[in-house]
């Protein structure tokens, strides 16, 4: 039964109407059937990094990005985070796949003139938004973030009543967005940390055209692609806390081999089981219910089957050996030898099970110094952060991350620049040094034609670039 359905899902994904149908290569864009009718509790990128600004080398970086695909002229009300969700960040520092610490992100929305027929802006004093306190500022959202860890389960509050800014509205609304409004917006965590949310540009690039029409790739070298994301906002959750907070040893490693070195990071979503509507109001009764998730990028677009999407999402990584199967033996390496005309490795594939679920023990290849090995001896899906791994400077980082000899770059956590589709495209070809029979091109050179972001990323946090402007400055016909 299980080869007939394997039979079934491979001739469906050919035609199209699988993954590629359900956004298969999207990050994590409305990769499955229920969230993608539920988009602002849909989590589409999460990065663990070792942040690279100067003067915080001790702290680690954690982003969990939502609401995909937000065009940048979405007024009057534009995008927001969603009062009704619960959105987590959670780390595993023990190898069990149960969180041991997290933090939550709740958010609260207040309008101030309820007779304008604007929205986020209005003109309560001049029309103009100056400041993060500005009248004008009409639709204003605050959140606090909570902490959670094996010693307090009812949870720490740790920030509260912190304000989330508007939307890059327009250069007459919105003047000097992030000097006014973006900077302005990082709040203090203890201990020296910080954390923002807000709307930032969509930080992953990917030439989305291409791949949906069953990889049919404008280019399959570094260049030539279409970036599909292009010009588009992303809403962030930005956390940033010193190294021994995250660890179990409450210390910051000395070495990448110490133990509890290695955290396991990802970020969820929840709503109550109950909604209720009432008059002009929409409101949760009743227990959180998971409904979004992510780990790795791409895993449930590209590994997990389409009946088994949603209940990946709803599942905490203790419960993924249901997942195995489809890790051992992934669909998307036979698509990739049908389409390319090229030999893959063979089942069973550890090499991937290593990347996704268990981590990279030390080894031969990458050398003593270099370790993401963190599980109890079963599978758990989440990015692996070396917290002791050296960070490379951001402007020598290679986007190839440890296939380009970065070894601070994926699979080592996930910074923002990493170009995660050609590293997975290889990776599942057997593109690497860890299968030396397929480590040859074009394996080892596929690539989706697109190598960089639209716009540059930030050398500080939260890194990802300002949202894009509803109405930028555009020069004046001569």
């Amino acid at each position: 039964m299980k080869n007939l359905f394997l039979k079934q899902a491979f001739a469906s994904f050919l035609s199209g109407s699988l993954l590629f149908g359900s956004g298969a290569f999207a990050a994590s864009h409305e990769e499955a059937p229920m969230i993608a009718r539920d988009r602002y509790a849909d989590n589409t990128d999460t990065y663990a990094f070792r942040s690279m600004e100067r003067g915080r080398e001790d702290f680690v970086t954690l982003i969990a990005n939502y609401v995909p695909k937000q065009g940048a002229a979405s007024g009057p009300h534009f995008a927001a985070f969603d009062d009704t969700v619960l959105y987590e960040i959670k780390i595993d520092n023990t190898g069990d796949g149960i969180e041991d610490i997290k933090y939550q992100v709740q958010f609260a929305s207040k309008t101030i003139n309820g007779d304008t027929v604007l929205g986020v802006s209005t003109i309560n004093q001049d029309g103009i938004i100056k400041s993060l306190n500005d009248p004008d500022y009409n639709e204003v959202q605050t959140y606090s973030v909570t902490r959670v860890d094996n010693q307090n389960r009812q949870g720490k509050v740790i920030a509260s009543n912190l304000i989330v800014p508007p939307a890059n509205i327009g250069s007459k609304v919105t003047p000097n967005y992030e000097e006014n409004l973006g900077e302005k917006a990082i709040g203090k965590l203890p201990n020296g940390g910080r954390v923002f949310a807000g709307n930032r540009d969509e930080g992953f690039y990917i030439d989305v055209g291409g791949v949906f029409d069953g990889l049919n790739l404008r280019s399959v070298g570094p260049q030539g692609g279409k970036d599909g994301l292009k010009d588009l906002n992303i809403s962030t959750i930005a956390i940033e806390v010193p190294i021994k907070d995250l660890t179990s040893s409450g210390k910051k490693p000395s070495k990448p081999t110490d133990k509890g070195a290695v955290i396991g990071v990802w970020a969820t979503a929840s709503r109550r089981t109950t909604r209720v509507i009432t008059d002009g109001k929409t409101s949760g009764e009743g227990e959180w219910k998971q409904i979004s998730r992510l780990g790795n990028p791409l895993v449930n677009e590209v590994v997990i089957p389409l009946k088994l999407k949603d209940a990946f999402n709803s599942l905490s990584p203790v419960g993924d050996a249901i997942a195995a199967p489809f890790v051992l033996d992934p669909e998307l390496a036979k698509v990739l030898a049908a389409t390319f005309k090229i030999k893959v490795p063979a089942a069973p594939r550890n090499d991937l099970v290593q990347i996704y679920a268990t981590g990279i023990p030390v080894n031969a290849i990458t050398g003593p110094n270099y370790t993401t090995f963190l599980s109890d001896g079963t599978p758990h899906e989440y990015l692996r952060l070396n917290t002791a791994i050296p960070i490379t400077p951001f402007e020598k980082m290679n986007p190839l991350g440890l296939l380009g000899n970065d070894v601070a770059g994926f699979p080592n956590g996930r910074r923002f620049v990493d170009d995660i589709p050609d590293i997975s495209l290889r990776a599942m070809a057997g593109g690497t040094p860890f299968q030396p029979a397929t480590n040859v091109a074009p394996n080892n050179a596929l690539s989706d034609g697109v190598s960089e972001n639209d716009v540059p990323y930030l050398n500080r946090f939260p890194y990802l670039a300002p949202p894009h402007s509803g109405n930028p400055v555009t020069p004046k016909a001569q």
